[in-house]
């Protein structure tokens, strides 16, 4: 205990005498904790967010479309909602028509996809309002032609989200009035209403689509207690009603939106992973350059070694002096590279707009890290300085 005491003392006062050379050799542990923590972070964070948002979105929900390798011939229809509508453990369904259009508000014009549907839509995908409200079943069954405007639609007109609603914005060339604008739902496929225009499905047909159109999605809820049943009775109504034979392939999709959470969590935990274990190649780089410091401090003290020697010290305590320096060099630069991660997590998730997500065990592994790193990187030098005879050391000049 006493001669680790003693060597931890040593190793300060060898940083205090050369402050240039060890803020250098620190620098680069540094550099690779803080960004392996950093990225790890972002991805974590970024990772949560999705699965927060396929949640909020509804677990208890799936997308009905037709296969994108189908012909037209099966694209859906009526009877394809009266067979899922009729299937055990369907709670409600809503279907869309969409098309996507050119959309002008004074002199500014933009593309935008717009979804005929009912108002069961906002409900069934937790869609949430930024200003005004949603197209009442009264405008729904009258086709009125009104409009609930996506967050980024308002974004690329160049206008004012608390002004527009009252507004007037025209829609393939017809005139529709803004009753309400969408909170922004972020970028998650099926699940980002952020570029669509929401109107009822009459006020299109005929306008900007034909009359009885092939429906483009059906999304289905599922009763409370058949979550894990509907998409089996729902597939197998599918079958039934499209006349699809055992052993044939299904030409609709069923899009559930945990499945796409997971994979989309999976995806973006193996990117964290890689880009960690990129960061992670500085750390060999200052693991070198801490071995390559201490070989040099080896020389330098070689007489110290002879003289400690002479003195009595052993082979043992010259390794764990030298073990010891190269330690505290790569603890001091893992507890300065947290904090730097950390720092970065946050200025990088604020420019990408995620919220970081820190773990203990994380910031715990980065430190063991760093003090195996520092290990690895004395180990070498100190078997070196600990093999050096006392009367050759008390020689050297």
């Amino acid at each position: 205990m006493i001669v680790a005491l003693e060597s931890l003392r040593l190793a300060f006062a060898s940083l205090r005498a050369n402050p240039l050379r060890a803020v250098l050799t620190i620098l680069g542990i540094v550099i690779g904790i803080g960004a392996v923590v950093a990225l790890m972070s972002i991805g974590a964070g970024s990772q949560r967010a999705v699965e927060e948002q396929f949640t909020t979105f509804g677990t208890d929900t799936v997308t009905v479309s037709a296969s994108r390798f189908a012909s037209d011939d099966t694209a859906l229809d009526e009877d394809d909602l009266a067979a899922i509508n009729e299937a055990p453990g369907v709670r409600r369904t809503v279907c869309t028509v969409e098309t996507d259009t050119r959309v002008s508000f004074g002199d500014t014009t933009t593309f935008a996809t717009i979804t005929g549907t009912t108002p069961a839509i906002q409900s069934i995908n937790s869609l949430e309002l930024q200003a005004g409200s949603f197209f009442s079943w009264f405008a729904a069954e009258n086709d009125l032609p009104l409009a609930v405007l996506g967050n980024a639609i308002i974004e690329n007109l160049g206008a004012d989200v608390n002004q527009m609603v009252g507004q007037t914005v025209r829609i393939g060339g017809r005139d529709f009035e803004v009753v309400g604008v969408l909170a922004e739902t972020g970028g998650v496929g099926f699940a980002s209403a952020d570029n669509s225009i929401i109107v009822p499905l009459g006020a299109i047909e005929g306008r900007l689509v034909a009359f009885d159109p092939a429906i483009s999605e059906i999304r289905v809820q599922a009763e409370p207690g058949a979550v894990d049943t509907y998409v089996d009775a729902l597939t197998a109504a599918l079958r039934s009603v499209r006349g699809i034979d055992a052993g044939e392939d299904d030409d609709f999709q069923v899009r559930d939106a945990s499945s796409i959470a997971s994979a989309v969590s999976q995806t973006s935990a193996t990117l964290t992973r890689l880009m960690a274990a990129i960061a992670a190649i500085s750390l060999v780089v200052g693991g070198i350059g801490i071995a390559n410091v201490m070989l040099v401090t080896v020389r330098e003290r070689t007489r110290e070694i002879g003289v400690r020697r002479a003195v009595g010290a052993t082979r043992h305590d010259i390794v764990v002096q030298f073990l010891v320096d190269a330690v505290v060099i790569s603890v001091i630069g893992g507890v300065l590279g947290v904090g730097a991660g950390i720092a970065a997590a946050f200025l990088g998730g604020s420019l990408m707009e995620v919220a970081p997500a820190f773990s203990w065990a994380a910031v715990a592994l980065a430190l063991a890290v760093s003090a195996v790193v520092g290990v690895l990187a004395g180990v070498g030098p100190a078997v070196q300085a600990a093999s050096v005879e006392p009367t050759t050391a008390l020689r050297y000049e």
